[in-house]
């Protein structure tokens, strides 16, 4: 009974901490949410698409079910979602052509066959519903799949792009980007010359209304077709955004007009500023898809359209852009910056966000563009005040430094208010040639940055509001550097990643900012390893500073380090090391780690142990010493986004492995963590406990000093299970040193610090 009492007791005090904790070796997804563009009404349920994102709402409960590659999808980036009524199915279709289909519980079922095709340049323009079966158009034709069976039974390559479909009465109606065709389903519509073409028109949308043929086109208006001569009459004329049939009522509209049919020959005309992306009638209400306001339910009352209570916007990114990250310094809060200096002409949205208490704060991007007379696009860094933690700096590849407080716009830095200079200077558009990145504030609280590609490249805002800028002829005009650090003893270290600029460049001010006279700064290019062998990469990506001060540099490559940072300034002669790993062969030779291996992303967590990221093979864990590769995950055997890995960043208060890539952010919670300083019982958490019956994962000690010995043992003293810490982290599998799951019971959790200086004892309920 006292040891049933004691159970009890435990389960009282520490339950919560078994809920909130992420069990090792789970994955969790963030994507975006916002900008909801489709919705499908389902039974009870609206499935919407938010930023090629899938959630649903549930209407009875308002309960939000978020889809994503954890639980049961098989891809990123869905470009259609079609419900199919009379199988109670959802089908969500990707941009590659593999298809997903949701039952009402929300299991997933996955057909792959049209992606495994590997068809050349494959676009997807419609998914069309007709009773149980799903028309997928395509640039070739399209494919039929039966969602009662759940089969494809047919492909019809007919080489025609498909932009819509309808069968009315055994006869397939086809619209291109320019004809328009029919063919009779009793004939083999697999041959080409069996479909006729019948007009010119082209249609977006062709749908069946009260057995009538109905096309939509955004820049003509509604269209009924005739299906004897295909002579045509206009039911709408204007120019469309929006189009939806639901309940044989057909709803179309843009930003100022919505038309709503309740017959074809009843139309009723609604004057509505919206931003609808789409608007579907269900029953009584009409609910719209209205881009970053989120989805809206309405009701149409005396010809206006009003709102029912507040429009639903999950809790989540604003869009799928992680090109940087960091925590701050205090481990409570993950910095996103969304974009990057691309030479793709890719123009990514000006995006800054935050995570905190697993919670997303997105900054407003409201009027910025109008203060600012200059797009708000491409921001390669944040930086969070250390002394302020509501006030933010971003850095953009061609636009200056940005300025915000409490998540909003205060000010942009530019040629006209700044010392930052700009590529261009004589052209006539220097304003938007000015280059920032690299945001780091250094510890007296100075904000450091790089004016890209112009003769001074460091700029510093100083703690008091002047500016300082520092010219170092090795690095002037240096096109593209990513990041700046300063290590363990204050030195400033950078990357500048590509072209005759390349290198790792460290500077030591000797304490005397603002005089350069006794300055030591180094621009290393020549990448030679301990072997004498020469690289030259096109790319450097990134470097981080491990727990023992070594310095790991990823480049277009492979991986590098700089075993001694003090050799790296002062020995002319100084050689990277490339690590070197046996063959598990007889032959004696070895192979140098990740040797030609394009490294996008480092990181390091609680154990010293390195998070690698790569441009095309996903993110892999090696040991300490890069020895052991001790997990490797890929789109194949983990729910990663993508195998393109572009930023990684280590919470150090849990563990988790934040993985940014340009499909969206995954997080990995990993067995080792951020070691404390001292070893203290209060500090130290066992989760979960008590371990109830149907626990199966690991259970977690959390709060140790660094390599800590951990030992478990019964009440009497005997000895269960015993290893070290990784990082500030143990885990155990509850079992014994016989491999055993252990009895049901209270156990002692003995950890002594690295030097054995110091034991603290905690404990753990069993119950079985």
């Amino acid at each position: 009974m006292k040891t049933l009492r004691l159970i009890s007791m435990f389960f009282v005090l520490i339950y919560p901490l078994f809920i909130l904790a992420q069990a090792i070796g789970s994955w969790q997804a963030f994507p975006s949410l916002h900008n909801a563009t489709w919705i499908e009404p389902a039974q009870n349920k609206i499935f919407v698409l938010a930023n090629s994102n899938l959630y649903s709402y549930n209407v009875d409960d308002s309960e939000i079910y978020v889809f994503d590659k954890t639980n049961g999808l098989s891809g990123s980036k869905i470009s259609f979602i079609r419900y199919v009524e009379s199988t109670a199915k959802l089908v969500a279709v990707y941009e590659d052509g593999n298809v997903d289909i949701i039952y009402t519980d929300n299991d997933v079922f996955n057909m792959n066959q049209i992606s495994q095709k590997n068809y050349t340049n494959l676009t997807i323009n419609n998914v069309i519903v007709n009773n149980e079966f799903v028309y997928i158009c395509t640039n070739f034709g399209y494919v039929v799949l039966n969602t009662e069976s759940e089969v494809f039974e047919a492909t019809y390559n007919i080489e025609l792009n498909t932009l819509s479909l309808v069968s009315i009465n055994n006869i397939i109606y086809l619209s291109t980007d320019d004809a328009f065709y029919a063919g009779s389903q009793d004939l083999n519509l697999l041959d080409r010359t069996q479909w006729q073409r019948v007009g010119t028109n082209s249609f977006s949308e062709l749908i069946s209304l009260d057995n009538a043929l109905i096309g939509f086109n955004k820049s003509t208006g509604i269209t009924q077709l005739s299906t004897t001569d295909f002579s045509s009459q206009s039911l709408l004329t204007d120019t469309l955004t929006f189009f939806s049939v639901s309940n044989n009522v057909m709803v179309a509209g843009n930003a100022a007009r919505v038309y709503v049919f309740s017959s074809l020959s009843n139309v009723q005309t609604i004057s509505i500023e919206n931003a609808f992306q789409i608007l579907v009638n269900r029953g009584n209400y009409y609910w719209a898809a209205q881009a970053n306001n989120g989805l809206q339910q309405y009701s149409l009352s005396d010809n206006k359209l009003s709102p029912i209570n507040s429009a639903i916007i999950p809790n989540s990114p604003k869009r799928d852009y992680f090109c940087n990250m960091h925590y701050t310094s205090d481990g409570t809060r993950l910095l996103v910056a969304g974009g990057d200096l691309n030479y793709n002409s890719i123009i990514r949205e000006g995006t800054l966000m935050f995570f905190e208490n697993n919670s997303w704060t997105n900054f407003s991007e409201e009027n910025i563009t109008e203060q600012t007379g200059q797009p708000y696009i491409n921001l390669t860094a944040i930086a969070q005040d250390p002394n302020d933690p509501t006030h933010h700096f971003a850095s953009s590849a061609r636009h200056g430094l940005y300025e915000y407080r409490d998540q909003t716009f205060v000010k942009k830095y530019g040629l006209a208010d700044s010392p930052l200079t700009s590529i261009l200077p004589e052209n006539s558009n220097a304003a938007n040639y000015v280059g920032v990145d690299a945001l780091q504030y250094d510890s007296n609280g100075n904000l450091w940055m790089a004016n890209l590609q112009v003769d001074t490249i460091l700029n510093i805002l100083k703690k008091d509001g002047t500016w300082l800028k520092l010219y170092y002829e090795e690095i002037s005009e240096a096109p593209n550097i990513t990041r700046i650090y300063f290590d363990n003893v204050g030195r400033m270290w950078m990357n500048s990643k590509r072209l005759d600029w390349n290198g790792i460049f460290v500077l030591d001010t000797n304490g005397t900012l603002e005089d350069t006279s006794d300055d030591t700064h180094l621009l290393r290019q020549n990448i030679i390893n301990q072997d004498g062998t020469e690289y030259s990469p096109y790319y450097i990506n990134c470097f981080v500073q491990d727990l023992n001060n070594q310095i790991w540099v990823g480049t277009s490559d492979g991986l590098f380090v700089i075993e001694d940072p003090d050799d790296f300034i002062y020995n002319s002669d100084f050689r990277f090391t490339q690590i070197k790993i046996t063959r598990e062969d007889e032959s004696g030779y070895a192979d140098y780690l990740f040797n030609g291996v394009d490294i996008s992303a480092i990181a390091v967590d609680g154990a010293n142990r390195k998070w690698i990221g790569t441009s095309s093979d996903g993110i892999y864990l090696v040991s300490e010493d890069g020895q052991e590769t001790l997990l490797h995950f890929t789109t194949e055997n983990a729910p990663l986004p993508s195998d393109e890995i572009v930023s990684i960043a280590i919470n150090p208060l849990n563990g988790q492995v934040m993985i940014g890539t340009y499909l969206g952010l995954v997080a990995y919670t990993s067995d080792a963590l951020t070691a404390a300083n001292t070893l203290e019982k209060n500090n130290v958490r066992v989760y979960p406990n008590p371990v109830r019956p149907d626990w199966t994962r690991l259970i977690t000690i959390d709060g140790l000093t660094y390599n800590a010995e951990v030992k478990i043992t019964t009440a009497t003293g005997q000895l269960i299970a015993c290893g070290r810490s990784l990082g500030g982290r143990f885990t155990w599998d509850g079992k014994n040193i016989q491999g055993k799951r252990v009895s049901s019971g209270v156990y002692n959790i003995i950890s002594t610090n690295q030097e054995g200086k110091k034991a603290i004892v905690n404990r753990i309920v069993i119950v079985h």
